[in-house]
């Protein structure tokens, strides 16, 4: 016989429940609690990576890209030759912090480059590579006292004379930049003002990459006074050796900017490029004297203040207005002229 069911297990409704005051906790609210303090644990997660991804950001900037930044700044104008080198030292340091980051060097790989003083020829580099030679030397019928690794092919382009024969499988002075256009730009720049002319040491005039190669390692083969190349360029010239990295004189950077502000030593490509030449060839040419002497090889910056022409020529072109739109549907303008005159 099923056991009788009291009056304290009836509820109003007369149906009847057991347990009596022990009733369990229905399964519906234990969900919507679990669910609640799911919730709440998910987003005290996620407010916890978003603040350790804020601290991570602002340890990957930091005193390094202000650094980097500070350098960029050219030094004022009046500065000592001294002061010049110091700000050339500081501009390939940081470069340099910044492509071993990127490369992820090791500590001992980053020590290898250590810029010194007096690898550097003191010069403003606000100067634009057309008024170089006047920039470094000073202006004509001076005496021209000064001299370092390419100074005499300088010392001619600024007194308008045929540049001094350059050695063999090598190059006098030697302008480096940022892209392929500006190689070019700068060429020009370089043939109007020194009157005389450069070579283009870059990917173009059409063809294979090998053959481009063929015809400016020809070119390289008797050495030139001035050549105008992309790091990369010259990297391939030296590792098939075309070109006698020994050969090399004086190495001119141009730091004109592009539209996204970069130069040849902060564009990741070309920055890597550069380091990889001064790693495995440069680095035991430059003189450890100060200042350095006609032989061997120094490096050079300038030309910050100059402007990407074919960049600027874009740039303008964008926000130039063009022509009045047409509608697709609507008839062009001769046929409509000869509509008008119709009616």
């Amino acid at each position: 016989m099923p056991a009788k069911a009291n009056n304290d297990d009836l509820d109003l409704d007369g149906n009847w429940a057991a347990g009596g005051d022990d009733l369990p906790e229905p399964s519906s609210e234990k969900a919507s609690k679990k669910g609640t303090k799911r919730k709440l644990l998910a987003a005290a997660a996620e407010k916890e990576a978003e603040v350790a991804k804020k601290k991570k950001k602002r340890k990957k900037g930091g005193s390094v890209l202000t650094a980097v930044m500070d350098s960029e700044k050219a030094p004022e104008a009046g500065v000592g030759d001294e002061d010049l080198r110091q700000w050339a030292v500081t501009r390939v340091a940081t470069s340099w912090v910044a492509e071993a980051k990127a490369s992820k060097l090791t500590p001992l790989e980053v020590k290898e480059v250590k810029p010194l003083s007096s690898w550097f020829v003191p010069c403003s580099p606000t100067f634009s590579m057309e008024k170089l030679p006047w920039a470094v030397l000073g202006a004509g019928g001076s005496s021209g006292s000064r001299t370092f690794p390419g100074s005499t092919t300088l010392l001619a382009a600024r007194d308008g004379k045929p540049p001094p024969a350059a050695p063999t499988r090598g190059i006098s002075v030697l302008v480096l930049c940022s892209s392929t256009d500006r190689v070019f730009a700068v060429k020009g720049e370089i043939e109007k003002a020194w009157k005389v002319k450069a070579l283009a040491l870059a990917a173009h005039g059409g063809g294979r990459k090998k053959d481009q190669v063929a015809r400016q390692a020809k070119a390289l083969k008797s050495g030139v006074a001035i050549a105008v190349a992309t790091p990369a360029r010259m990297l391939r010239l030296v590792a098939e050796d075309h070109l006698d990295a020994k050969n090399l004189r004086l190495i001119v950077f141009d730091l004109a900017q592009d539209r996204k502000h970069r130069d040849v030593l902060t564009l990741g490509e070309t920055r890597g490029d550069f380091f990889n030449l001064l790693r495995r060839q440069l680095l035991a040419l430059l003189s450890s004297e100060a200042p350095p002497s006609s032989e061997g090889t120094a490096l050079l910056l300038c030309g910050c203040a100059a402007a990407e022409p074919a960049a600027a020529a874009s740039e303008k072109a964008k926000r130039s207005p063009g022509k009045k739109k047409v509608s697709r549907n609507s008839p062009p303008t001769s046929a409509r002229a000869t509509k008008k005159s119709a009616k």
